[in-house]
């Protein structure tokens, strides 16, 4: 698993003369210790441009917003055993937790997007492997990526229409009663975070009791028939307890950098006229069990 990652740090700057970016950040921010690593990481920004010359002339008046982080330069390291399955046009990996799917404000290189465009030698990454599916920071299991641009339409499409489907392992501790099998069809509305609410939008969540103390937890498969923001957090919080870890449903904690027990073990889309349905090994659920003992307490 990856090292825990630290915040960034955001500096604001205004440019009272024409310069380089590289030159600015030098003039303006002379305490960076690698200001051409803070360019390349992506970690610079211009309204909602990012900027990645260093030698690009900007002029004066420019205000610019920059990300400072420890791991910027950092290069996410990708294994082909974490490929579960691939073919010409996507594939599909086990994400681990505590790691970004896409290109995040602060830190272009440091997260799974990025890692597989590397592996792959894609230069450009826009043209590179995109993501279909995606996973939070803290939540680890299986992702599908587009490997071009057709098959990132036509699976983006399904997307949309909400024929791919997904299921889950939801983890909570062993203070909660287990319960063999429970049906939430509270329906959801979104202000800072998910809420029942009967005015919200349907959604519902099948939990089955897959271990009733593993490791000090229990393990429920959940099958989600809508897919909705935070569906599987917010209705496992009312039904079976509070995902482990969870602080935004669960016990409050100042430490965002838990893995959360939520793992992706399945995933099921269409593709050249039959059904994939991908489920993730016994070894990696083993190992995303681990992932989130040792991050748990």
């Amino acid at each position: 698993m990856q090292e825990k990652r630290p915040d960034a740090k955001v500096f604001f700057i205004t440019l009272n003369t024409s310069l380089t970016l590289l030159d600015a950040l030098m003039t303006y921010l002379p305490q960076l210790p690698c200001p051409i690593k803070c360019i390349q990481s992506g970690g610079v920004w211009s309204g909602s441009q990012r900027l990645t010359n260093p030698n690009k002339v900007l002029k004066s008046k420019t205000s610019l917003k920059v990300y400072v982080s420890p791991t910027q330069g950092f290069i996410y390291y990708f294994s082909r055993e974490s490929i579960v399955k691939e073919t010409d046009d996507w594939v599909v990996v086990m994400k681990e937790p505590l790691v970004t799917i896409g290109m995040d404000r602060s830190n272009m290189y440091f997260n799974l997007m990025a890692g597989l465009n590397h592996y792959y030698g894609f230069k450009h990454l826009k043209s590179g492997v995109q993501p279909i599916t995606r996973l939070d920071y803290r939540v680890s299991g299986l992702c599908l990526f587009s490997k071009h641009k057709s098959a990132e339409r036509r699976l983006f499409m399904q997307m949309q229409e909400r024929r791919i489907k997904k299921r889950y392992l939801a983890v909570v501790d062993s203070s909660h009663p287990p319960v063999n099998r429970y049906t939430n069809n509270e329906s959801l509305n979104y202000h800072h975070k998910a809420v029942a609410s009967e005015f919200g939008k349907p959604a519902k969540t099948r939990f089955i009791l897959k271990s009733d103390h593993l490791n000090g937890y229990h393990v429920y498969q959940a099958i989600t028939k809508t897919g909705r923001r935070h569906q599987v957090r917010v209705h496992a919080a009312t039904a079976i307890g509070p995902l482990i870890n969870d602080e935004l449903y669960g016990k409050k904690t100042n430490n965002r950098h838990r893995t959360i027990g939520l793992v992706a073990n399945h995933l099921k889309f269409f593709w050249n006229g039959k059904w994939e349905c991908i489920q993730l090994s016994s070894r990696w659920e083993s190992q995303a069990l681990h992932w989130l003992a040792l991050g748990a307490g």
